[in-house]
């Protein structure tokens, strides 16, 4: 898994942290909640697939899976943040 993100892959983490659900209209992707909705590109989702960060589900669906959620965790941990100053 390739652990750095361009900022809009890491913006895309974001929305689906924060509770966007992923949909597709025709050829085109948006992240969507309630009122709100932003574009997304292919292939920024296919990058984020290839990173090891999305997964790809039988039902069509992404979502992030469990091996990038942890890492999310570690890098937000104080004790990550203590030992990359020293």
């Amino acid at each position: 898994m390739k652990l750095k993100l361009t900022p809009t892959q890491n913006l895309c983490v974001g929305f689906l942290e924060s509770g966007y659900e992923l949909i597709q209209l025709d050829e085109q992707f948006f992240f969507v909640k309630g009122d709100r909705r932003q574009k997304v590109l292919p292939k920024t989702l296919e990058a984020l697939v290839n990173r090891g960060a999305l997964l790809h589900q039988k039902d069509g669906s992404y979502c992030l899976t469990d091996e990038f959620m942890e890492h999310r965790r570690r890098m937000r941990s104080p004790d990550s943040a203590q030992a990359i100053r020293h």
